[in-house]
């Protein structure tokens, strides 16, 4: 979609070029751009990312206080994806530069795999081993991106692998989390 100020948004093909940026127009209607306003790109798209957690932040559950995590959390991310462009050409004493500002949305799920501490207390002493579990993660997360970096907030549940799993506090319960992620389409 293309749409400049004072026009109506309409659907074209963008060819971008090392200068240059060709709008073709899609369909019988008649494109008018005026070189001396912004041009306003809008394209909507599947999302597939690569995404990580940086940080869980996890409801008390029994005796535990609430905790702020930072256990790794690797997953892959599906979700729908608005991505906007604004070309902006500026006056130099030189001519005319071009930029590009690049921001996006997306609202999709996830899920992957992580690694959480299993102790004492996080199984209500059920347990006296200390170690490192395997977890399945999976949720939401609704990201924002500006040009190349997409950060967001996830809401997910992690689901213990291992011979803990009926004893472990945060089974399947949810937590919120910082993510970033890396766009691979």
């Amino acid at each position: 979609m293309f749409r400049q100020s004072g026009t109506r948004s309409k659907k074209v093909f963008v060819d971008i070029g090392e200068d240059s940026v060709k709008v073709i127009p899609v369909g019988t209607d008649l494109l008018k751009i005026d070189p001396s306003k912004d041009k306003i790109f809008i394209k909507p798209s599947f999302d597939v990312d690569i995404m990580v957690t940086l940080f869980k932040y996890r409801p008390s559950t029994g005796n535990i206080p609430r905790q702020l995590t930072t256990d790794f959390s690797g997953n892959i991310y599906l979700g729908y994806r608005l991505d906007r462009f604004r070309v902006r050409h500026i006056e130099t004493p030189a001519g005319r530069s071009r930029k590009i500002q690049h921001k996006a949305i997306t609202l999709g799920a996830f899920g992957g795999l992580g690694s959480t501490q299993v102790t004492p207390w996080t199984t209500n002493q059920a347990t006296s081993d200390e170690y490192n579990g395997l977890v399945f993660c999976r949720g939401i997360a609704l990201m924002f991106g500006i040009n190349s970096l997409t950060v967001g907030i996830g809401v997910g549940k992690d689901y213990l692998t291992d011979r803990d799993k009926d004893i472990w506090i945060y089974q399947n319960k949810p937590w919120y989390g910082l993510t970033l992620s890396v766009n691979v389409n």
